[in-house]
């Protein structure tokens, strides 16, 4: 599956309120749930997942990639971004804070190594990274991350 096919336009939001790392996740969350990606309990399943292992989710200054395991209700490979209105901390002396966030649902190992794949190719070019912090609109989102998908 490519980019596009996981992130559809219903799933980038931007200017989304956050007060804590939980908030961000459950709104991260919410927009794969509203699009059919996933049940709700997927939510806490990632939740947890950063409880329990840390904030290793931050894998880029002001980047954070949430995720669960398949069983913790994917219904189909899908992809979500929101961008915060507001920074937030998440625990990671060297990422924080967290602008954007970028949930995964994957059916299947497969489907995640491929689709985290395309995303370091997209945001191990620092240019993009910063874009994305700084874009202001669901379309400029989309544009980072549809560039170079063919």
């Amino acid at each position: 599956m490519n980019m596009k096919q996981l992130l559809t336009e219903d799933r980038v939001k931007v200017g989304v309120q956050a007060e804590t790392w939980q908030d961000a996740v459950r709104a991260v969350g919410k927009v794969l749930v509203d699009s059919g990606g996933v049940e709700e309990r997927y939510i806490d399943g990632m939740i947890r997942t950063t409880e329990d292992l840390g904030p290793y989710i931050v894998i880029a200054p002001g980047l954070a990639i949430p995720h669960a395991r398949p069983e913790d209700g994917v219904i189909s490979p899908c992809m979500a971004i929101v961008s915060l209105a507001d920074p937030i901390p998440f625990g990671n002396e060297d990422n924080d804070p967290v602008k954007v966030l970028v949930a995964l649902g994957a059916t299947d190992h497969e489907i995640h190594v491929e689709a985290l794949g395309q995303m370091a190719d997209i945001l191990s070019e620092p240019e993009n990274l910063e874009a994305l912090k700084r874009a202001t609109s669901p379309e400029k989102i989309l544009e980072i991350m549809w560039r170079n998908v063919t």
